[in-house]
């Protein structure tokens, strides 16, 4: 079984957890500032914000993939 303290993976998770939860929050909190009050959009609630995060996320990292990819086969 591996040690998650000696790796370190656990807090790694934790802290992938914190940055999540706080970007959630954020992209939230700006949604229905700006979008609600300004444009008359549909307030949006936690799970929607913590979606388009992820989003975010995992469409940032498709467009990285090349260039790690290009870095892999050089090295």
């Amino acid at each position: 079984m591996m040690n998650l303290e000696k790796n370190s993976h656990g807090r790694t998770i934790v802290m992938s957890l914190i940055a999540v939860f706080f970007g959630g929050v954020a992209i939230l909190w700006s949604w229905n500032t700006i979008a609600v009050d300004l444009f008359a959009q549909p307030e949006m609630e936690f799970r929607h914000a913590v979606a388009v995060e992820l989003l975010l996320i995992a469409a940032g990292s498709l467009i990285g993939l090349p260039s790690l990819f290009s870095r892999l086969q050089k090295g």
